[in-house]
């Protein structure tokens, strides 16, 4: 059993970790921008930034389920340090010619979609499946971010273009997916089910 002085300090932990996210973006986007537009010496502490963004959105989650309870304001400043994150990378991307623009059109329309389907007074507060739905997309968001760093940011280089421009064209697809495949399965099943 976990003792009330510890549960506070792990969800002062995983608030430091999003809030670290949060503040992260600005260095990130800054550095990527430098890197693409002169000498690539902040391109390490872009991909240093990234890391450290990813691998607070795996422990904020792990640090706020050791301290218990369930705190919907902390999901939200979760899923706002997420946006808050991966739009502006994707955008910088965007702004150096790496990126098209409706890859980070497709992630924050999906995020709102997120925000106004959750908060409507007619659907459930908990929907599991399209939640579900919206994790993964959020873990390929920023894979296609780390992706960037290591392809572009690093100039590795090991995907060529037509490969980046898969990845791209996938976005508008996981990222909706939580609108449209639930709508889909329940078609489906209404096909199958006897008249």
């Amino acid at each position: 059993m976990i003792l009330q002085h510890e549960a506070v300090a792990w969800g002062l932990l995983a608030h430091g970790l999003t809030a670290g996210r949060v503040a992260l973006a600005p260095v990130f986007v800054a550095c990527v921008w430098a890197a693409h537009h002169g000498p690539p010496a902040e391109a390490w502490i872009a991909a240093v930034a990234f890391a450290f963004a990813a691998l607070s959105d795996i422990l904020d989650g792990w640090c706020a389920r050791r301290a218990g309870g369930d705190r919907a304001w902390a999901r939200w400043f979760d899923h706002g340090a997420d946006i808050g994150f991966i739009v502006p990378a994707l955008g910088v991307y965007t702004a150096v010619g790496l990126a098209p623009w409706w890859v980070p059109a497709s992630v924050l329309f999906a995020f709102t979609a997120y925000v106004v389907r959750s908060r409507s007074a007619t659907l459930p507060r908990r929907v599991a499946f399209p939640d579900r739905i919206g994790h993964w997309g959020g873990v390929a968001n920023y894979v296609l971010v780390g992706v960037l760093v290591v392809n572009c940011t690093l100039q590795v280089w090991w995907l060529p273009k037509w490969a980046l421009w898969l990845l791209y064209a996938l976005v508008p697809l996981y990222s909706t997916a939580p609108l449209w495949l639930p709508w889909l399965v329940r078609l489906r099943a209404s096909q199958g089910s006897p008249a």
